[in-house]
């Protein structure tokens, strides 16, 4: 199994990938064929800051990209990285501290992640900080499959 693969099976144990409770069983069993899955990892025990981040990432979804959101093509997680049931999860990602990650999902398949740090320099300018959420996402939603593998590949041969 890749690592994408483990991490679109952990996200799904750890709940970060669950259908929306207004979904049917049917919508259950079949994903949009890409979706962009923002996952805002935080600690238990949360600080105002990484509140008022998990805050404004969220709305930035809801409300930059309603009708995706309606239709699954663009869902919004929180995941508790601490949280054992987490944790492979969190490793996976090399999780260590709060953070904004963008999930490139293909048929149910996460192909290419993408974090976004910046949050944490504009969580006091929240216009900029909207615009840099719905720019990641917007980027994402316009990705090919091909080119998040390639962004996947070109990722893995830059690591150490």
């Amino acid at each position: 199994m890749t690592i994408l693969a483990t991490l679109a099976t952990l996200l799904a144990l750890s709940g970060a990938v669950t259908p929306n409770a207004n979904t049917t069983a049917t919508d259950a069993k079949k994903p949009p064929a890409h979706q962009v899955i923002a996952v805002y990892f935080h600690r238990t025990e949360r600080c105002p800051t990484c509140k008022r981040i998990g805050a404004l990432a969220e709305e930035a979804v809801a409300k930059g990209f309603a009708k995706e959101t309606k239709a699954r093509v663009v869902e919004f997680r929180f995941v508790d990285f601490q949280d054992k049931k987490n944790a492979k999860l969190a490793k996976s990602y090399s999780i260590d501290g709060p953070t904004l990650v963008l999930l490139s999902v293909f048929d149910g398949q996460v192909e290419c992640w993408t974090a976004l740090p910046k949050v944490w320099q504009l969580v006091g300018k929240p216009d900029e900080f909207r615009a840099y959420v719905r720019d990641g996402v917007t980027k994402s939603l316009a990705q090919s499959k091909a080119d998040a593998q390639k962004q996947h590949k070109q990722a893995q041969e830059s690591q150490p």
